[in-house]
């Protein structure tokens, strides 16, 4: 939408998608004023996958949107991909969350035979060449996805940080916050939300009266079993599910902490807006969320027992909690979302140059 938002007076714009969107929802929900862009869905097999699978099988659902796109790219000038890299005739501009056709994913659990095998099959569907993938101007939402893509294809990618809302947090005084923490992202198991509930639960073993909000749309039916099964032996444990985004807003805006669990995040969004909203968060040390960090070993964590332990002497030390605040300005973050906008608006003038 930012992508969108920040082309269309410039430019004339056809969004490929499996499902029509509700541009006016969209716009709503990302703060947005997208008004001028056609919207053609990509083929049928495509948009029957998606409603069917939903947000599995997304590595499937991205190798036929690209063979869709390229049976129909001689009518575009550019193209430009928010979906990973992909292989295109057409000059192109591709945004890189995490290399999709790759054949390795550093972070990731050990790949087993079948999946090796379904990642094989959406890389000979999608059509991979990486010769081409290199003819492309790539772009990555940090400085280690970028490092990942150059591990992967050999190309070398300019970091363009996604676009994070910075400004648009209710201020709120520290004393009037909430002591408690905020877990935000799907509720799955790479999440690492179990793992994040039973930090909670020995940081308040060792006498802090803290809590904790599981935030984030539940797209993985047994593992959110499970946490909403944890959720209720604990009262401390309040699982919110996806909310509406004025409701995220306030309780980042309304808490002091939060807590990542996932390693090897690619960006770390949620970790952006913890940050952004004046929350003090914690995150695994690896990944772009270092970054996001600004590397700050007092935040950074290898394992739960680390994160206990650094967790704990931060909250038993208000010193340190508002010099860890004020080396964080809110008003002076890398990756707002006019400065999106804007590298998206000078990387397409230089690719279609």
């Amino acid at each position: 939408m930012h992508a969108l938002e920040a082309l269309q007076s410039e430019h004339d714009l056809t969004l490929f998608t499996f499902e029509r969107p509700d541009i006016d929802e969209l716009n709503e929900y990302f703060r947005t004023d997208v008004v001028d862009v056609q919207v053609q869905v990509a083929g049928s097999i495509g948009p029957k996958l998606r409603e069917r699978a939903g947000h599995r099988f997304l590595k499937l659902q991205a190798a036929l949107l690209g063979r869709y796109i390229r049976r129909h790219e001689d009518g575009f000038d550019l193209i430009l991909s928010t979906k990973n890299e992909f292989s295109f005739e057409t000059p192109s501009v591709q945004y890189i969350h995490s290399p999709q056709f790759a054949k390795a994913d550093p972070g990731l659990d050990k790949v087993d035979p079948i999946n090796q095998a379904y990642d094989a099959v959406c890389r000979a569907l999608a059509g991979v060449d990486a010769s081409r993938i290199e003819d492309a101007v790539l772009l990555a939402n940090s400085d280690w996805t970028a490092g990942v893509v150059a591990d992967a294809y050999g190309a070398s990618a300019e970091t363009v940080y996604p676009p994070v809302n910075t400004s648009q947090f209710p201020r709120r005084a520290w004393e009037d916050r909430e002591p408690g923490f905020l877990t935000i992202g799907r509720i799955g198991p790479s999440k690492r939300i179990l793992q994040n509930v039973e930090v909670v639960a020995t940081l308040r073993e060792r006498g802090h009266d803290v809590h904790l909000h599981v935030i984030g749309p539940t797209t993985d039916g047994e593992y959110c079993d499970r946490v909403r099964e944890r959720a209720a032996e604990l009262e401390f444990v309040h699982v919110e599910g996806a909310v509406e985004y004025d409701r995220l807003l306030d309780l980042i805006a309304s808490h002091r902490y939060g807590l990542h669990g996932r390693p090897y995040e690619h960006f770390g969004i949620a970790v952006a807006e913890l940050l952004a909203g004046g929350t003090i968060p914690f995150a695994p040390n690896s990944g772009g969320q270092r970054e996001i960090l600004a590397e700050d070993p007092r935040l950074l964590y290898d394992s739960p027992k680390e994160a206990v332990t650094k967790i704990d002497r931060i909250l038993s030390d208000d010193a340190l909690q508002r010099e860890i605040r004020e080396s964080f300005r809110t008003d002076d973050l890398p990756f707002d979302r006019e400065a999106f906008e804007e590298n998206v608006r000078t990387v397409v003038e230089r690719a279609s140059a």
